[in-house]
């Protein structure tokens, strides 16, 4: 069978940066890479990478700043459970330390100094990533925070707060899946938007015709078995322009700017799956106005 032409947009293995053998060991003492995107994986996408948390970390990630926004997340593996994250996570913005022990979307804006990054509890696996909006994840050391003082803890987000129009397709949105946090400018300013959600049963009548958007997404689908975290326990139909494609592992997929996609089919679920998108833009629009 022929390679479909928009298959490259899809990233089923970890294709991450060369860190060096000494980086990698130590990551792996406490963390398991699970996916890694940006423009060298695929031309013109932003950075995401997706891992799994397992053990304690006392001395995690200095502070430092990145010159793009950033959204980092830490999430429960009980899809029964969403919110109780299973752990407590220490995570420095500016000079306030923040305890985090429910689910969380963390806003970071460019310039902003953050971390050090402390696990400082995992009763069991936390699902973790960081998505910047820019085509690779740079690290500048950060001697003094860029931000003006200020309560940080509002960048933080661990309950739902959706749009008005989100809610209102909820009754059916939950017969097949849970949505648990949402972000975007309207909930934290400046922020970019970003939507996390449980997929819990099969459906083939999920309301998502083809659409665009004006600014670049990433779309992700998640195995929530951490001992074999790419079989994605089910199977997934996505609509990439006119291409099917037909999605049975972990993956992330990247949609540039302008690009019809779906309809989203589940045509399986052995088992919850962990989902999100992610646009670089203050809120998620959607264009069905295909020509």
């Amino acid at each position: 069978m022929p390679k479909l032409k928009y298959s490259k947009y899809i990233v089923t293995e970890l294709k991450a940066p060369d860190f060096g053998p000494e980086a990698v060991a130590r990551y792996a003492t406490f963390a398991k890479r699970i996916l890694w995107m940006d423009k060298n994986v695929v031309p013109g996408a932003f950075q995401m990478n997706c891992s799994w948390y397992l053990r304690r970390l006392e001395k995690g990630p200095t502070a430092h700043t990145h010159d793009e926004d950033e959204i980092i997340g830490f999430f429960s593996n009980d899809s029964k459970n969403p919110y109780d994250l299973g752990g407590e996570v220490e995570l420095w913005l500016g000079d306030e330390r923040q305890i985090i022990t429910n689910s969380a979307l963390v806003f970071v804006p460019s310039g902003m100094k953050h971390c050090p990054l402390n696990l400082n509890r995992v009763d069991r696996p936390i699902f973790h990533f960081s998505v910047v909006t820019g085509g690779e994840y740079i690290m500048k050391e950060a001697k003094e925070n860029k931000m003006p003082r200020t309560k940080y803890s509002q960048y933080v987000v661990t309950e739902l707060k959706e749009p008005e129009e989100r809610k209102k397709i909820a009754p059916v949105y939950n017969k097949y899946a849970r949505r648990i946090l949402w972000m975007d400018k309207d909930v934290v300013p400046g922020a970019f938007n970003m939507n996390t959600s449980w997929y819990l049963k099969a459906s083939m009548t999920i309301d998502d015709k083809p659409h665009t958007h004006d600014a670049d997404e990433i779309i992700g689908f998640f195995s929530n078995d951490y001992k074999n975290p790419y079989d994605l326990g089910g199977e997934i139909e996505i609509w990439l322009e006119d291409e099917k494609q037909i999605i049975t592992k972990s993956c992330m997929i990247f949609v540039p700017a302008g690009m019809k996609h779906c309809p989203l089919i589940l045509r399986r679920v052995d088992r919850p799956i962990f989902h999100f998108t992610v646009v670089t833009a203050g809120r998620y629009i959607k264009d069905e106005k295909i020509k």
